[in-house]
């Protein structure tokens, strides 16, 4: 299963995705995926948009760079 399909399948429950941005540099996030939020506003389907717990904010991850991710 893909990290895009394992991400959408969480149905909000909590999880940690670590990925690498666009600068480089790598980010892990604990959140999760809300219903109505699961889309990248440009359509880009390489992108899943997540609510970070800490920021208390909406972050988009690039599902071809996930280096790990888990269920918490």
């Amino acid at each position: 299963m893909s990290y895009k399909a394992q991400m959408l399948e969480t149905k909000g429950n909590e999880f940690q995705v670590t990925f690498t941005k666009k600068d480089g540099s790598e980010r892990t996030i604990t959140g999760k995926v809300e219903e109505g939020y699961t889309e990248h506003s440009s359509g880009d389907e390489k992108y899943v948009v997540m609510f970070d717990n800490v920021e208390q904010d909406y972050r988009s991850v690039n599902v071809n760079t996930v280096k790990s991710f888990r269920m918490i």
